[in-house]
């Protein structure tokens, strides 16, 4: 009966956690994903105008940068689609 009658207290012992995740954690989550997803544009223009020089140019910097902002996307690989497990 004592779980019961703490039960109204959870919130509260939660609510520090909750409130640094959506003040500190998830600004630079967005932060992250600005910076990434601009230098993944970048990259992909810079290896475009390479392609129309010299077209023997494989791809190079953008993959790496895509997979790097599709890590981000999903909280470092904390929530991935199914179909992207390796399992």
């Amino acid at each position: 009966m004592i779980q019961l009658e703490l039960l109204p207290i959870v919130p509260i012992l939660l609510f520090p956690f909750i409130l640094v995740f959506f003040v500190v954690v998830f600004p630079f989550w967005l932060i992250g994903i600005g910076i990434l997803g601009l230098l993944l544009v970048l990259a992909r223009v810079a290896e475009h105008g390479l392609r129309l020089v010299r077209p023997a140019t494989g791809t190079g910097l953008s993959s790496h940068i895509n997979r790097a902002f599709r890590w981000v996307l999903t909280f470092g690989g904390l929530a991935t689609h199914q179909e992207d497990d390796p399992e």
